[in-house]
């Protein structure tokens, strides 16, 4: 029995309807099970949908009942286009150190099934940590961003460079940072003139940015991202993936924080000392020298991350659009008296 939650089909994802139908689907996944590891089907199959992106992708939550009468639960992501490289990129992940045994992991790729676009991966128990950091027990938020720290200074020093380059030097020119900008100038008010001033500020920065040595990139690595169990810190969706400038990746993590303190906390400044601590622990057991463009980086994610009130309206969106903005340019103004 299939629980789309979908009010309407969507025709940009053609194989959409057909993953949704748990009898078609079932037959696809004769070929490959990813409860049994290598081969055989499931005599029920169970769909749920988890999130939608219009016209891009959709997760879901697949469930896989065998003969034993015992249910077997894994992620799918069903893409517009033919995606078997992200595929292809975790399994290289995984055959780095990120593998289910290791401490640092992802969740493990299981099959690709290219007649669907459908991506195939285990479902990750334990608690997100976005959820760890709006209860506000800073001991254990402390503790939890200590490991994304962790992890993601593994990830840049171990994981292989696969995937498309992304040059400090380009990123401005890139079409979703002017995208942005574009759709919060759209909307008009203070908040259009505030977006135009800080791009162009990061115009003028980007032209003195520090080459340096790139690495594997999530790209858009934040706590939302990030699951904790007992044993394993796992890092999950892997539609970005990149070559970049590390301090990209430590940038984006920052910057997220403040738009969920700001959002869930009341207060941008809320989890500055969270951010603190996840610098520290980066820079202690990563790269030192992810530091030199992190400014930049992290005023481009506030840009980034302001569009986004926009497209996903929440309480006061203009109010968190304008806030978003105006961190982005006191962190300028930092780096520029530093």
């Amino acid at each position: 029995m299939s629980e789309s939650g979908l009010p309407f089909a969507d025709p940009e994802i053609a194989t959409l309807a057909e993953v949704l139908d748990p009898t078609a689907l079932a037959k696809h996944l004769q070929v490959v099970s990813p409860h049994a590891g290598n081969g055989g089907g499931a005599d029920e199959v169970h769909v749920r949908v988890l999130q939608h992106h219009a016209r891009r992708r959709c997760t879901l939550e697949i469930g896989l009942r065998t003969s034993e009468k015992s249910w077997h639960f894994v992620i799918g992501k069903v893409y517009h286009i033919d995606r078997a490289d992200i595929f292809q990129a975790m399994e290289g992940m995984r055959q780095a150190g990120f593998g289910p045994q290791d401490e640092f992991s992802i969740p493990q790729p299981l099959a690709y099934l290219p007649s669907l676009h459908l991506l195939l991966q285990e479902k990750v128990e334990g608690n997100p940590t976005d959820e760890i950091l709006k209860a506000g027990d800073q001991k254990k938020s402390a503790a939890a961003t200590e490991r994304c720290a962790q992890w993601l200074a593994r990830f840049h020093a171990r994981a292989p460079r696969t995937g498309p380059v992304s040059y400090p030097s380009d990123y401005l020119n890139s079409k979703s940072i002017r995208r942005c900008s574009r759709k919060i100038a759209k909307r008009g008010g203070s908040s259009a003139g505030k977006a135009a001033v800080l791009l162009q500020r990061l115009e003028e920065v980007a032209a003195s940015l520090k080459p340096g040595e790139l690495c594997a990139g999530h790209g858009s690595y934040s706590a939302t991202h990030v699951i904790l169990s007992r044993k394993r810190t796992i890092v999950f969706d892997w539609d970005g993936y990149d070559v970049a400038d590390p301090a990209r990746d430590v940038a984006r993590f920052m910057a997220a924080l403040r738009r969920l303190a700001l959002g869930r906390l009341g207060s941008i400044r809320a989890l500055d000392g969270i951010a603190e601590v996840f610098l520290k622990t980066y820079l202690a057991v990563g790269q030192p020298l992810a530091e030199k463009n992190l400014r930049f980086f992290e005023a481009a994610a506030c840009l980034k991350l302001a569009k986004y009130n926009l497209c996903h309206p929440v309480p006061h969106w203009h109010d968190k659009t304008e806030a978003m903005l105006d961190e982005g340019l006191r962190i300028l103004d930092c780096e520029a008296a530093g």
